[in-house]
């Protein structure tokens, strides 16, 4: 099953925590974008949950971030500017 092969919590979080970072914006701003409060963003991006796909989709709407990148690490189709910084 796909599910089986997404990558550990940590490996996400750490993900999520990266992309925030390079897009020069604090929790509080970044999460704004997605339409949720700064403390369900830090939920994620701490590792205290999973992402959802619902929150997935947002970011990939809001951030051109691929569900394959947050998902699987897989740098392929990020936007040029961040995949160079990572």
């Amino acid at each position: 099953m796909l599910e089986d092969q997404e990558d550990a919590r940590e490996a996400v979080c750490a993900r999520l925590t990266r992309v925030r970072e390079l897009s020069g914006l604090n929790k509080k701003d970044f999460s704004d974008k997605l339409g949720m409060s700064p403390q369900a963003w830090g939920e994620y991006e701490n590792g205290k949950r999973d992402l959802p796909l619902s929150v997935a989709k947002k970011l990939r709407k809001a951030y051109s971030i691929p569900l394959e990148f947050i998902y699987f690490g897989n740098k392929s189709d990020l936007p040029h500017r961040i995949a160079t910084e990572l």
